[in-house]
């Protein structure tokens, strides 16, 4: 039902171009001060290294989103965590309401919504940003929606490493830091070895998505009887 292979391929594509980026930066033979690009290129590579699985889960949540539309069950049936993504306009529209609108309309609207047997309105554009730029308490979240278990034993060294990696990439985005800054605290050889374990870790966690999200029950209770 969940194919992962083009989230392998694609995550395996954008690793690659972070290890030409560190080759390029990091010639056999040595070469002048002014033309050292070797420490941005480490900066540069840990920026992308975020990217790649900011990338990743925004992928892996509308595809399983996708796959449940697929199934044509009302919202009735849906996980409790899809039927968050089914209800998420209703729920917005409460922000802000007066009392007496959340008892006379918005909070039925919502309930209605919730108990639809025939319409699924799952809208597979949404992702559950927790507003944490990807540090791991965004990763557990979206394990916890999905119910796919504590996502640290996946991880392993990757998921050490998360939050560093986001306030490094944070410091280079918003220009605190130059990537020339952030790649002196790695030599060449430990980003080669982060990448590499960024590939491993990342692909396990493919992995588990897919056992994971193969059948049906994953998306949707069974029908009572």
């Amino acid at each position: 039902m969940f194919d992962g292979q083009p989230y392998r391929d694609e995550l395996v594509r954008r690793l690659d171009a972070v290890r030409r980026i560190l080759d390029a930066a990091h010639p056999p033979s040595p070469v002048d001060d002014a033309a050292d690009a070797s420490r941005d290129a480490r900066g540069i590579a840990v920026l992308l290294l975020y990217a790649c699985y900011e990338h990743l889960l925004y992928s892996l949540c509308r595809r399983l989103l996708e796959i449940a539309v697929t199934l044509r069950v009302g919202n009735r049936r849906l996980r409790d965590g899809l039927l968050m993504f089914a209800a998420h306009e209703k729920m917005q529209s409460l922000a802000g309401v007066s009392p007496a609108t959340v008892w006379k309309s918005k909070g039925r609207e919502l309930l209605a919504c919730v108990m639809d047997g025939r319409d699924c309105t799952i809208n597979a554009n949404l992702f559950p940003g927790d507003g944490s730029f990807m540090k791991r308490s965004q990763v557990m979240l979206f394990c916890e929606i999905f119910e796919l278990g504590h996502p640290g034993p996946i991880l392993a060294e990757v998921w050490n490493r998360l939050d560093a990696v986001v306030a490094e990439r944070n410091a280079i985005a918003h220009g605190r830091l130059t990537p020339e800054e952030v790649g002196r605290n790695y030599s060449l050889e430990e980003m080669r070895s982060m990448v590499d374990v960024w590939q491993e870790r990342w692909l396990s966690f493919i992995d588990h998505v897919e056992h994971s999200a193969q059948h049906r029950s994953f998306y949707r209770h069974e029908r009572k009887r």
